[in-house]
């Protein structure tokens, strides 16, 4: 008798080691030659998480912080305190920031007014972070406030890595700030804030996928290359958030329903040797998505 529960023994154990193995080899089994800072890739429907790297570090997230911004301003939408048609005219604060070269802008003009589905758009497909300070704006009667707003949020969403000191995602020193005061978060706590987004607001993914937008200086591709026509085409995907910052490096949140299920995944930091701050992202994405969800 002793010796059949020792075989039994023995046998669960050479079972329980193999499929360890298995996990471990699975896991290890991903290899790209694009480095990033930080990856999570999750099951939207069953938060399964299908692969991790440095997935809890607390990094620069750039413009993927405007994900909490469509979050708050599409619930006070929903709530009836604005509406899609409400119009905004530009202040002093806003037209700073759409005066600034090197940035992601609708360039907003004094004087003129715009629709929050204009600005909305704007930052949801350009990343447009003179809209995207704006909606604060409408939302809350300041960007203060508003960031006050968003890290209310993050605390209901138990985000443990997650800070915002903006609504754009630019580093500290691009808005008057200090390097210390960029919003920080981890790519499990972006997967997250992906995941809520897109569960209590599917809309986004209308905006999310638009191939372009219409601005005074004319259309204006999206900067998610990702999508139907664009030269990282790949079928399904239809979101979410790119962003790119030197604090932050290359970053991507993107969705997609693959096999029959839809997939988050995050991005932060992607590079090659080239210093490519914008395809690497891209390359790694599909990579993850073709090995794990492909």
């Amino acid at each position: 008798m002793k010796k059949i529960i020792a075989i039994i023994l023995i046998a669960v154990l050479a079972v329980t080691i193999y499929d360890l193995n298995e996990k471990e080899s699975s896991a290890d089994a991903f290899h790209s030659d694009i480095e990033a800072k930080s990856i999570y890739m999750v099951d939207f429907e069953t938060g399964k998480v299908l692969y991790e790297k440095n997935g809890d570090e607390s990094v620069a997230i750039a413009s993927m912080t405007k994900m909490m911004t469509q979050y708050i301003t599409l619930n006070a939408i929903r709530n009836g305190r604005i509406s899609w048609d409400d119009l905004y005219s530009p202040n002093e604060a806003v037209l700073s920031i759409a005066s600034k070269p090197g940035l992601a802008n609708l360039r907003l003009e004094r004087g003129r007014h715009y629709t929050v589905r204009e600005l909305f758009t704007a930052a949801s497909v350009i990343s447009a972070n003179d809209a995207a300070v704006a909606l604060a704006e409408i939302v809350a009667g300041s960007e203060e406030n508003f960031v006050r707003i968003m890290n209310e949020q993050a605390n209901y969403f138990k985000l443990e890595q997650t800070y915002f000191f903006n609504s754009t995602g630019l580093d500290g020193p691009h808005v008057g700030k200090t390097s210390n005061e960029t919003n920080k978060s981890s790519a499990r706590d972006v997967a997250v804030i992906a995941s809520k987004l897109i569960g209590k607001h599917p809309e986004i993914l209308d905006f999310s996928s638009l191939a372009s937008v219409n601005t005074k200086d004319g259309e204006k591709p999206n900067t998610n290359l990702m999508l139907e026509g664009m030269p990282y085409e790949l079928a399904g995907l239809d979101g979410l958030k790119t962003g790119y910052t030197g604090e932050a490096g290359s970053c991507f949140a993107s969705t997609g329903i693959f096999n029959g299920r839809r997939v988050i995944t995050v991005v932060v930091g992607a590079s090659d040797d080239n210093d490519d701050t914008t395809n690497p992202r891209f390359e790694l994405t599909k990579e993850l998505i073709y090995h794990y969800a492909g």
